[in-house]
């Protein structure tokens, strides 16, 4: 049975800032860590996807990313935000992109939010051109997406719009985020883009040194402020 009264005295003590999960992970780092998430980080997250996206009730997702990785959070909690159909799709079948492609044209999937090395696999084997797919969003994140496969899956769906997105793992998976339009050459890296709503991206030398946004081709290190932030 409901227990109204225990759930009405929970939600009362609770604070938006508490921890929600923690992902165990290597990081930007190399060195293992656990990274602990609030629930105000996901839900700041979660409104940001839904709104930059306009998603609703009619988006039908696959997931391609397991639990354990923080990738799953847009998937999960945009879902249910929205009353979104999420399609779980077991890890193992990716090695057959024959497979999967299959599957998302069967149950007319309309978005997905991959890794680039899923995407670009699947362009490696030239599987697309065979399906007629329903997508309208590919978002992508994780790692470098390679242009060369990128301007494939754009050929092969002139209609879809794709954004690349970029985040360290001690954020609430994203803080920048750059749609796809103009043309680009194979060899030309794609760019991470602008910085989130509620999120501000600053830029500093060795000397830490800040780098105005107007000097343009020198190097720097990215640092991240906002409520996307883990708690440590």
């Amino acid at each position: 049975d409901i227990d109204k009264t225990l759930l009405e005295e929970i939600k009362e003590r609770h604070i938006d800032t508490n921890l929600l999960y923690v992902f165990f992970t290597s990081g930007s780092t190399g060195v293992p860590k656990g990274v602990c998430i609030s629930h105000k980080s996901v839900i700041d997250y979660t409104f940001w996807v839904c709104e930059t996206f306009n998603l609703n009730e009619n988006e039908i997702l696959a997931n391609q990313a397991p639990f354990y990785f923080d990738n799953s959070i847009l998937d999960i909690f945009s879902s249910v935000k929205v009353g979104a159909t999420l399609h779980l799709l077991p890890n193992h079948l990716f090695a057959f992109p024959n497979k999967i492609l299959s599957y998302l044209e069967e149950q007319k999937i309309n978005m997905i939010f991959w890794v680039p090395s899923v995407l670009i696999y699947f362009a490696n084997t030239n599987a697309l051109k065979d399906f007629n797919l329903y997508l309208r969003k590919v978002l992508f994140c994780g790692e470098i997406m390679l242009n060369k496969q990128l301007n494939f899956w754009r050929k092969t769906l002139p209609n879809t719009e794709f954004f690349n997105l970029y985040g360290p793992t001690e954020i609430t998976d994203v803080c920048s985020f750059h749609k796809v339009e103009r043309e680009f050459k194979d060899e030309d890296i794609l760019p991470i883009g602008k910085a989130c709503k509620n999120t501000e991206l600053l830029v500093f030398d060795e000397n830490m040194n800040f780098i105005s946004p107007k000097e343009v081709g020198i190097k720097g290190e990215l640092y991240i402020r906002g409520t996307c932030l883990s708690l440590g």
